[in-house]
């Protein structure tokens, strides 16, 4: 672990878990110290343990059972406030721009139980439980703060169990098609995001309708006069940047919001130095349940491809409003 500093703290992943007296780690039985691993709670610094335990977390995190945070750091009152469809969207998109500034996460549809894990596919208590816990250490790692809105995941809603996607991205159609949720989901936002001074919001790359409803829900308040003085700016969903256009989706939606007066959406490069970077990488380690770690690795090369040129390794993409 020689990239990571000794004032970094090791968390263990909240897969850890006992089952029939057996130490078991994505359902699995692993063989580990529970003194050990019960001692990694993000409040110890690596310097607080021996050698030789070091090796041991070395051990543990190259096997995905723990990953490491840096201290905490002062909150930045002019720090991002993000609106995250579903826990894990924020940091998957700006867990760079947040590991350097702090941040909230407005975590939206955060009650959900959807995966294709087999263990935790027939455990949806566990699942919801353990979904939420994945965020809590993402962001405790990130230094951002968390709230939750409660609103029931696409996948778990009748209307939408069989079909969570819509085409094109850039339709307005999820208030038509769910009025009461969409109101709901305003108003609720309206009140989170009341103060912000940044507000970063899903572009809706790839079609989810969840990630649509929170796009279209914040473009109501921003209609309406309701976001203030708050700057606002649309990420690119990941992972669905990998696989769909952001650039088609930003140019549609663009006119569109052009035609409404609101301005068309330009492109803007937010840089991730190497310590962010790093602290990213970490804090997607703890989403397990639903996001596979090829698709990590890919949306870390995503952001090195966007850096090429300039004088940092990574860098996030973000889309700005412009009359």
């Amino acid at each position: 672990m020689t990239e990571i500093p000794d004032t970094w703290c090791p968390i263990t992943l909240p897969h850890v878990e006992t089952v029939d007296g057996r130490l078991c780690f994505l359902g699995h039985e692993v063989d580990a110290d529970t003194a050990l691993l019960s001692r990694c709670d993000g409040r110890r610094p690596l310097a607080a343990f021996t050698a030789a335990e070091r090796e041991r977390l070395a051990r543990w995190r190259r096997l995905g059972l723990l990953l490491m945070a840096p201290p905490a750091a002062p909150a930045d009152p002019l720090a991002p406030v993000v609106v995250s469809p579903h826990p894990d969207d924020a940091a998957l998109a700006l867990g760079g721009t947040v590991a350097r500034r702090g941040g909230r996460f407005v975590d939206v549809f955060s009650v959900e139980t959807w995966t294709k894990d087999p263990y935790y596919a027939v455990r949806p208590e566990l699942t919801r439980r353990l979904l939420l816990a994945e965020e809590t250490v993402a962001a405790r790692v990130l230094g951002a703060r968390v709230e939750l809105l409660g609103f029931v995941d696409a996948a778990d809603r009748e209307l939408r169990r069989e079909a969570f996607f819509t085409d094109p991205a850039w339709s307005d159609g999820f208030a038509r098609e769910e009025p009461e949720l969409f109101d709901a989901v305003t108003a609720r936002l309206g009140t989170a995001l009341a103060g912000a001074g940044l507000v970063c919001a899903p572009l809706g790359v790839g079609g989810h309708v969840d990630h649509l409803a929170c796009r279209e829900a914040v473009l109501a308040l921003a209609r309406g006069g309701r976001l203030g003085g708050a700057r606002l700016v649309f990420y690119e969903d990941q992972p669905y940047a990998l696989f769909s256009s952001a650039e088609e989706t930003a140019r549609a939606l663009g006119a569109r919001l052009a035609e409404a007066g609101l301005g068309e959406l330009h492109p803007e490069l937010w840089p991730v130095d190497g310590t962010a970077a790093l602290t990213k990488s970490e804090a997607l380690g703890a989403y397990r349940i639903q996001v596979r770690r090829g698709i990590v690795r890919r949306i870390h090369r995503h952001g090195t491809r966007l850096a090429e040129g300039s004088h940092g390794p990574a860098a996030e993409r973000i889309w700005r409003l412009r009359g």
